[in-house]
């Protein structure tokens, strides 16, 4: 079960069904009142906008001077993993691939937003990835 948390994000970004990543709070941030609900999310996860509330507050540092009042849920991420453990339905700890170089497919076997040893579900499975290195890897959608 899916718990939706209720943070704070520019006004002009608050729109349902938008993906972020949390990458903190500034020096700024430190003498805010409302820096306990602005920057309760974790940093590095990427999250969903699942409803965008009426409520606003000033903030001189977003672009409009407001931030408004959000709910969110951990989005889901595109990834790939060992072919092997990808069946939909199932848990698996995520491990990033042992990789000697970048390649064309770094980004989606070295996701944002997912950690090594994130305990995740397998939602989706996608096709098989072709990688350089002879890891037998899917493309998966997890959730965590």
């Amino acid at each position: 079960m899916v718990i939706n948390m209720i943070t704070l994000i520019g006004s002009s970004l608050a729109k349902e069904g938008l993906v972020f990543t949390f990458y903190g709070g500034t020096k700024k941030c430190k003498s805010c009142r409302f820096k306990s609900t602005c920057l309760n999310l974790e940093e590095g996860r990427k999250y969903v906008i699942t409803k965008v509330k009426r409520v606003t507050h000033k903030c001189p540092l977003h672009k409009d001077g407001k931030v408004q009042t959000i709910e969110v849920e951990p989005a889901t991420i595109r990834t790939s993993i060992e072919t092997r453990k990808a069946y939909k339905g199932s848990t698996i700890i995520f491990r990033t691939p042992e990789c000697v170089c970048e390649c064309e497919n770094w980004d989606i076997c070295h996701p944002e937003g997912l950690y090594n040893d994130d305990k995740c579900i397998i939602e989706e499975i996608g096709p098989e990835v072709t990688c350089e290195h002879g890891h037998n890897l899917t493309e998966v959608i997890l959730s965590h």
